[in-house]
C-alpha cells in the first residue's frame, strides 16, 4: 500500500471512479446549478387607475340615469343590479387577460374585493325584493284598479268611482267601503302621475253618527269612518281625506301605528313596515306634520276611542308607493280642484293638476 506524503491529496483509488452509464450525468451534476424563476409582474398602475376610473365614470352615468329618468326604488334596483353585474364581467376579464399575458392582478384584487362585496349587497336586496314580490301574488287581494293614463271608466270597480288620465277617485258609499274592506290594490305605471284618491271628506253627509266610549270613561258622537280597510299600491300615490279629527291608524285592529303616511318612491313596505328604502335619493320628508287641533286625539284621552282609532289602514304592500291620510281642510288647499266636478258625474273632467308626495 503507497504511503501517502503529508499535506498531499490522495489520487482516486481504483474502483472510485463512477462508471455505468450515467458515469458523465454524475460527475457534471454540479456544473448545472437550478435558476430561480423570475416573478410575474403586477398589473401595474396604469391598469388598475383605468379600471377605477372606468368604474367612476360608469357609476356617474348610472346616478346620471337615474336622475334624469326621476327612477323610483322599482327602477334603481333593476339598474344598479344590471350595472355592478357589468363591472364584475368587466373586471373578471381584465383578470383573465392579464393572465394570458403573464401578469398578476396586483392592485386589481382590492378593486374586485369592492365589487364582489357591492355585487353581494345587490344581489340580497333584489332576492329580498324577489321574495317580497312572490309573496304580493298570495296577499289574497282580488280587486285590482289599473291608474294607467289610458284607463277611463265608472263604477267599475265594485266601487262608486270615476276614473280619468291615471286619476282614480272614489267616493264615500257603503260599495266603496265595503269594497275596500275587503282589499284593493292600486297598480301604477308612474309614480309621480298615478294616482288614487278615496274622498271621503263628506263621510257624514251619507252615514248616521254614532256613538264611541273614549278612553276616560265618557261617551261621544262621531261621524268618522269605522273599520278597516286594506289598500296595497305600486308605483302609485294613493289619498286618502277624511273629515277633521277622525281618528286613523296604519295596521290592524291587533297591531297598528299612528302615522300620517306610509311608504314612498324610494321605500318598499311589508305588511305595514318597511322593507326596503333608499331614502338617501329623497330630498325631503314626505311625512306630515300629525299636529295642530285636528289631532287632539293623540294625547287626550277624551279624543281617543278606548279600542284605538276608529279607521285602521292595512297596508300588506307599497312598493313604489305612497299611502297618505289628509283631512278635509287640508284637501280643500290642494291642487286637485277638479275633484268635485268628476263626483258630479262628468266623467270626461279632465284633471291635469298633480299632488305630490
Amino acid at each position: 500500500m503507497p504511503s501517502v506524503m503529508p499535506g498531499t491529496v490522495p489520487s482516486a483509488m481504483p474502483g472510485t471512479v463512477p462508471n455505468g452509464p450515467f458515469a458523465h450525468d454524475r460527475m457534471n451534476a454540479t456544473a448545472y446549478a437550478p435558476t430561480e424563476s423570475k416573478r410575474r409582474k403586477p398589473a401595474g398602475p396604469i391598469v388598475v387607475l383605468s379600471i377605477l376610473g372606468l368604474t367612476f365614470l360608469s357609476f356617474a352615468g348610472l346616478m346620471g340615469l337615474i336622475w334624469v329618468n326621476d327612477m323610483g326604488i322599482i327602477g334603481i334596483m333593476r339598474l344598479g343590479t344590471i350595472w355592478i353585474a357589468a363591472v364584475c364581467i368587466v373586471m373578471g376579464l381584465v383578470v383573465i387577460i392579464l393572465g394570458f399575458r403573464g401578469r398578476r392582478t396586483g392592485g386589481l384584487i382590492p378593486l374586485g374585493l369592492v365589487a364582489g362585496g357591492c355585487a353581494l349587497c345587490m344581489t340580497i336586496v333584489s332576492g329580498t325584493y324577489g321574495v317580497y314580490y312572490r309573496d304580493l301574488g298570495a296577499s289574497g287581494i282580488n280587486t285590482v284598479v289599473s291608474l294607467s293614463q289610458s284607463v277611463s271608466a265608472r263604477n267599475s270597480d265594485g266601487m262608486n268611482d270615476v276614473q280619468k288620465d291615471g286619476i282614480f277617485v272614489a267616493d264615500a258609499s257603503d260599495a266603496t267601503f265595503e269594497t275596500l274592506q275587503q282589499g284593493v290594490a292600486f297598480s301604477g305605471e308612474n309614480y309621480n302621475t298615478d294616482q288614487a284618491i278615496i274622498d271621503w271628506s263628506d263621510w257624514g253627509k251619507t252615514h248616521e253618527p254614532h256613538t264611541v266610549k273614549m278612553l276616560d270613561g265618557k261617551t261621544s258622537i262621531s261621524n268618522c269612518p269605522v273599520g278597516t280597510i286594506t289598500i296595497a299600491a305600486t308605483q302609485a300615490q294613493v289619498h286618502i281625506v277624511l273629515p277633521d279629527s277622525c281618528t286613523y291608524a296604519f295596521g290592524t285592529a291587533d297591531s297598528y301605528s299612528t302615522s300620517s303616511d306610509v311608504g314612498g318612491k324610494y321605500e318598499m313596505v311589508y305588511n305595514n313596515y318597511m322593507g326596503l328604502s333608499f331614502g338617501f335619493f329623497e330630498d325631503e320628508s314626505a311625512t306630515n306634520p300629525m299636529n295642530g287641533p285636528d289631532y287632539e286625539w293623540l294625547d287626550k284621552g277624551s279624543a281617543m276611542p278606548d279600542n284605538g282609532p276608529e279607521l285602521k289602514i292595512n297596508i300588506p304592500y307599497a312598493v313604489e308607493a305612497h299611502v297618505n291620510v289628509v283631512y278635509a281642510s287640508d284637501w280643500k288647499g290642494s291642487t286637485f280642484q277638479p275633484l268635485a266636478d268628476i263626483y258630479d258625474g262628468n266623467s270626461t273632467s279632465k284633471n291635469t293638476t298633480e299632488q305630490s308626495e
